[in-house]
């Protein structure tokens, strides 16, 4: 639709920055699909379900529950292999297309740029929506889906304490640091060896 507003108008640099922003983001989306290859995550471990308990900024934590080798393919081990020569250049000339871009577009008609504007903007909104509203994600054959509710703990502690209930062990929370080591603990891990810092 933009495209024929942009010829209606009769607004040709407009539609070769727009053109020249379709293929910089074609490129880019070859040469990502290219680079997301599967490489080596670890040994199989078929049948064996895993728990990770990943911490992000700002004291928050995901936890992914599933089977190991899904947990593994999807946050071990390299997502991008490295571009080749190929690859490089093409993203090279993407980003000049970019730039040239942002300088050819002062050449457009008023309403051309009214439109690039709007053509933006309608873009940012579009993607902060779709970011709001997607709960499950594909990676490597793999489906990544949020399952119930956020939970909201006062203290790092209150999230240990019901993870340790919920798992029967504490020794993970330990390594974390997210809990002190009891007297019986302790014990056990100079059963078990020495510690190592």
């Amino acid at each position: 639709m933009f495209v024929l507003l942009v010829i209606y108008l009769e607004d040709w640099w407009a539609l070769a920055v727009v053109s020249m922003l379709v293929l910089a983001r074609f490129f880019n989306i070859i040469i990502i699909r290219r680079r997301a290859a599967m490489g080596w995550k670890g040994a199989s471990e078929p049948g064996t379900q895993g728990d990770l308990l990943i911490l992000l900024s700002a004291d928050r934590w995901i936890r992914m529950r599933g089977a190991v080798d899904d947990l593994k393919a999807i946050t071990s081990g390299q997502w991008l292999r490295e571009p080749t020569f190929i690859e490089s250049s093409l993203t090279a000339f993407s980003t000049l297309l970019l730039y040239l871009d942002a300088a050819l577009a002062g050449n457009a008609k008023q309403d051309g740029k009214l439109l690039l504007l709007v053509l933006l903007f309608c873009s940012v909104g579009l993607l902060g929506l779709a970011n709001q509203y997607t709960d499950k994600f594909k990676m490597y054959d793999r489906l990544v889906q949020v399952k119930g509710e956020p939970q909201k703990f006062a203290r790092r502690l209150d999230l240990a304490k019901k993870l340790i209930k919920e798992t029967g062990r504490e020794d993970w929370a330990i390594r974390l640091g997210m809990i002190a080591p009891t007297k019986t603990s302790e014990a056990m891990d100079e059963d078990v060896g020495p510690k190592t810092m």
